[in-house]
């Protein structure tokens, strides 16, 4: 195998890889990275942990057709430092299994293994479709994200719900703490009651959403997920598990509502929290009729007290939270009013802002 490619085109699909391909594997080729063409003008570049696959198309002048895989991280490192503008040839002998790299002045050699010994991840049977615009995807995935689970011993807590709701596409995610759910203002003919995109295969696809803003194509089945965007293509292994029923945490009664400006909340709060305790992150809330008192103190019996304006009407509230939690939705909807709607003393508050329509953001409250 042999192909001429330009420095800046290997190096930003090489960039895509290197979350996929893990550091330290029992397999060996696992640590690999697959180069392959049957075309003579483009290559496709393919990363596996096993439970993830991502590929990517990109232009070369492709010599001599063929593929081999060589080592991910020594590999991009070189590609890395190559200099700037310079194009890149490279040579694959397969008798030898090595592969010769060329620029400028410079040669390097490197082992490769074959791409026969490379696992390859089932494709067949996703039969579920969806098409979704770019910034859809994102808005599904990337405000629901931060509250997926990290307890292994909840897997079903540890990634995205993505699932139908009211016939309108929904995700939700939680870790028992929190949980965010995001809607699309379009309804979808889908019959599937909903599948669990793992962690590391979230953040894969927001990574790819944010250099993207073409159409993405969605097929599934109840074990996997295959995203199609551009010229990346990611098939993902799906949490086999059942997602809690969130829908009966949701408070249906919310009586005693407060408004307050984004912002200016996100500042106090951040303010006030600077001394609590490292470890649980607690703020109180003192409500009284347009007035919050945002409170916190330090193991060293440290305090720090701000009031800030307002709007609510109705009996005085005194509520616990982590700041962290609220810090985290805040930071997301970043301006205009957010409202905190309160229901019974046990119940979770619920977080929404009309200038972030069709999210709900739940945060529990806790013990004084």
């Amino acid at each position: 195998m042999e192909f001429i490619i330009e420095k800046k085109n290997l190096l930003e699909c090489l960039n895509h890889f290197q979350s996929v391909v893990e550091k330290r594997n029992t397999i060996p080729i696992l640590s690999n990275i697959k180069i392959f063409s049957d075309s003579e003008s483009s290559l496709t570049f393919t990363a596996t942990d096993l439970a993830l696959e991502l590929s990517e198309t990109v232009l070369a002048n492709v010599t001599k057709k063929g593929g081999f895989t060589v080592a991910s991280q020594l590999f991009f490192d070189l590609i890395r430092k190559a200099p700037d503008n310079c194009k890149i040839t490279i040579t694959h002998d397969e008798e030898l299994k090595n592969a010769l790299v060329l620029f400028n002045n410079s040669k390097f050699n490197f082992p490769t293994m074959s791409i026969d010994d490379f696992p390859v991840m089932d494709k067949k049977d996703l039969n579920e479709k969806i098409d979704l615009d770019a910034k859809e995807l994102k808005h599904l995935i990337d405000n629901c994200k931060f509250c997926m689970g990290v307890d292994e011993s909840r897997q079903y807590l540890n990634g995205i719900f993505f699932h139908k709701s009211n016939d309108f596409v929904s995700t939700v995610a939680t870790d028992g703490h929190r949980l965010s759910k995001c809607s699309l203002e379009k309804k979808v003919d889908l019959n599937f009651e909903g599948i669990i995109i793992p962690k590391k295969s979230v953040f894969e696809i927001s990574k790819i959403l944010d250099e993207s803003n073409e159409k993405v194509l969605l097929s599934f089945s109840k074990t996997r997920l295959k995203v199609e965007i551009g010229e990346i293509t990611l098939i993902t292994k799906l949490i086999n598990s059942t997602f809690p029923d969130y829908e009966s945490v949701i408070p249906q009664e919310e009586d005693q509502i407060m408004q307050v400006d984004c912002k200016k909340f996100s500042e106090t709060i951040d303010r006030v929290s600077t001394i609590s305790n490292e470890k649980f992150r607690t703020v109180k809330f003192k409500i009284n009729e347009n007035l919050c008192v945002v409170s916190s103190s330090g193991n060293d019996k440290s305090t720090g007290t701000e009031s800030i304006d307002v709007q609510y009407k109705g009996p005085e509230i005194n509520i616990n939270f982590n700041s962290r939690y609220i810090l985290d939705v805040l930071s997301l909807i970043k301006d205009g009013k957010v409202s905190f709607n309160f229901s019974k003393k046990t119940s979770p508050t619920v977080l929404k802002s009309d200038s972030f329509k069709n999210v709900l953001f739940l945060i529990m409250q806790m013990r004084a």
